[in-house]
């Protein structure tokens, strides 16, 4: 118990790294595309459904590619079609020259992380799997949920002259995951570019981190 608080307050006052969110080189963000698209190639042989959710369809959205500072590129999938092919998928990752960094088969938190030709703190990659629940009309994992109505008939959306899947309407998803989503902001800190009612993250750390971050970048 005092080992789970003691974490939580590590994480809460933890400054987050100005190089993690550093600008891309064109290099490093070539590197991304091309592996990105290998990824998806790898989930269409496997007849495996997925869709730009998070970052992906923030920078697909906004910026027509990859936002500059960030770090990882996130695919999504829903859980139940995935669970069972998963040590298949976990394989054809690794045979296509990725290393696997670690994974999750569990409903609530499937998960694959892994990195390519560039360090993980470069660009990391992670197939994320989100589960249904039909009474709270919602899909979630650990924490974070999305109205299941953003999932229905999705919307295909263009990105590197590739049609994708992606919440319907896609503004109004970015809308509930990051509220002002027009808004540019450059950190790796959720309290402070995730909405409380997608995160689930509390009130006091929203408060706390945006404080920290006020005081910390006007030294």
């Amino acid at each position: 118990m005092i080992n789970k608080i003691y974490k939580k307050f590590k994480i809460i006052f933890t400054i987050e790294k100005p190089e993690k969110v550093r600008i891309r080189t064109s290099e490093e963000l070539e590197i991304r595309k091309y592996e990105f698209l290998k990824i998806c190639e790898i989930l269409d042989k496997l007849k495996i459904k997925y869709f730009l959710q998070g970052g992906i369809l923030l920078g697909a959205i906004r910026n027509s590619g990859f936002i500059p500072w960030d770090w990882d590129a996130e695919i999504s999938v829903f859980s139940d079609d995935v669970i069972n092919k998963i040590d298949h998928l976990i394989s054809e990752i690794k045979s296509s020259g990725f290393k696997i960094e670690k994974y999750s088969k569990e409903l609530y938190n499937l998960k694959i992380d892994f990195a390519g030709e560039l360090p993980k703190e470069t660009t990391s990659y992670t197939i994320l799997g989100w589960t249904h629940n039909k009474e709270k009309n919602i899909y979630w994992r650990n924490n974070f949920k999305i109205p299941d109505n953003f999932f229905e008939n999705m919307k295909k959306i263009k990105l590197f002259d590739k049609y994708f899947f992606a919440p319907n309407p896609p503004e109004k998803y970015l809308e509930h995951q990051y509220g002002n989503w027009k808004l540019p902001l450059q950190t790796s800190d959720k309290s402070l570019y995730l909405t409380r009612k997608f995160s689930g993250i509390s009130l006091f750390e929203t408060i706390i981190k945006k404080i920290m971050r006020l005081t910390y970048f006007k030294k």
